[in-house]
């Protein structure tokens, strides 16, 4: 009958293995006859305490002679106290069948054969798998255990292969039965390894914070945190498939859902300008009649940018511009729309002349922005912003530009400020 070990046995006899396949013997590199042995404080650790509870050493003591009288293992002592727990070399095959595990070479070549069944479902997963049997075959230990790894590449594909709009706690529910577990436990694991492995090297441009990070790679698999909302404003004719056109104006913003411009099919707008802007409250109090607006409601992912470019190819002549915070991130953002949509967005509001206008209500330069305004200046990239910045240590939010443009334009000037 095998022997039934408790939770604290079962610890011993654990940390005893792990050293054994830790060792040369296991790797067949030992040329002398090894022990393998641990002290008992790795398993009990106030157990050399001179505070310690007496009924419990006295448990834990008994369960250690019941392994030896088992012939489990040896134990050395010095008096009545335990020195030293060894393993016994002959009931190794015993300790494995106790514990119901496999050998560490025999783990090893299942986690392997289940990285492999994973290569080829994508690129990223193809990166990452092919990665993690190269560290397995050189005896090291991969990202993630073998436990993690079976509930991160099931969602990983699952990610991957997402063509419909899902939020967050949607997916957690379809995945796990619960609508938070995602957020709590896998969404930084699964982000980490789609950022590693991924193409998001540009998207992720200029983004410091990790959760926007994250919200910007699951968005490219129209996964979000919230529904995602294109909001317009200005004159322009929307026409949805199925439906009578739709007439805008200034006086009337809307917002349509992320699922609902898949339907779009044509934005003619009846002006020259459009501009884009990066924050709701600017996008709110703009007004100016020349422009048509856009409000992306969060960073520019590639569905965002497909409908841009969407635009512009509807509305030949249009000239385009994107007011954003006078920051290093603001210029980082108008190079990312550039170099993503091909449409030669120009900087609004966001000069000098507004730098030193409003100079009194900035915020100064952290040394992330002063990297990213240096980085900007070498690539010969807005200079005379950049070097303002840096030199005036100023950085200013849209919010109180468009505020003081928009008081100007109605004719309450700055005096109220």
């Amino acid at each position: 009958m095998k022997f039934n070990a408790d939770k604290t046995q079962r610890e011993v006899l654990s940390a005893l293995l792990d050293k054994y396949e830790n060792s040369k013997t296991y790797k067949g590199e030992n040329q002398v006859n090894q022990t393998f042995s641990i002290t008992p404080n790795i398993i009990m650790q106030e157990y050399d305490s001179d505070f310690a509870d007496v009924e419990k050493i006295n448990l834990f003591e008994a369960e250690l002679d019941e392994l030896a009288r088992e012939q489990l293992i040896r134990l050395e002592r010095k008096g009545t106290v335990v020195q030293k727990i060894l393993l016994n070399s002959e009931a190794i095959p015993a300790c494995y069948e106790i514990l119901g595990r496999k050998d560490k070479n025999a783990r090893i070549r299942e986690q392997i054969l289940f990285y492999k069944s994973y290569r080829g479902k994508s690129p990223v997963l193809t990166r990452f798998c092919t990665e993690q049997i190269s560290l397995l075959e050189l005896g090291r230990k991969p990202e993630y255990s073998p436990e993690e790894t079976m509930e991160l590449l099931p969602l990983c594909l699952f990610i991957l292969e997402n063509k419909q709009e899902l939020l967050e706690r949607e997916l957690s529910i379809v995945r796990f039965g619960d609508s938070k577990l995602f957020e709590k436990k896998y969404r930084t694991r699964i982000c980490r390894i789609l950022q590693k492995y991924g193409d998001y090297a540009e998207l992720l441009e200029g983004v410091d914070d990790r959760r926007e990070k994250e919200q910007i790679i699951l968005g490219e698999h129209s996964i979000y945190s919230n529904p995602s909302y294109l909001y317009i404003k200005g004159e322009a004719t929307l026409t949805f498939r199925g439906l009578p056109p739709v007439e805008l104006s200034l006086d009337t913003p809307v917002a349509y859902s992320s699922e609902s411009l898949q339907r779009l099919e044509r934005i003619d707008i009846h002006g020259l300008q459009v501009m884009t802007i990066e924050n709701l409250t600017s996008f709110n109090r703009m007004k100016a009649k020349d422009y048509f607006y856009l409000f992306l409601s969060g960073y520019h992912n590639t569905a965002k940018q497909r409908l841009l470019t969407h635009i512009a190819e509807q509305n030949k002549g249009i000239r385009w511009f994107h007011f954003g915070d006078f920051d290093p991130d603001g210029f980082l953002i108008i190079e990312h729309l550039k170099k993503k949509t091909g449409i030669d967005f120009r900087p609004i509001h966001m000069g000098r002349d507004e730098l030193e206008k409003y100079r009194k209500y900035g915020r100064r330069m952290e040394e992330n922005d002063r990297k990213k305004a240096g980085a900007l200046l070498e690539k010969g990239m807005y200079p005379e912003e950049m070097a303002f910045m840096l030199e005036q240590d100023c950085k200013i939010e849209q919010e109180i530009v468009s505020w003081m443009l928009e008081s100007e334009r109605s004719g309450g000037g700055s005096a109220i400020l």
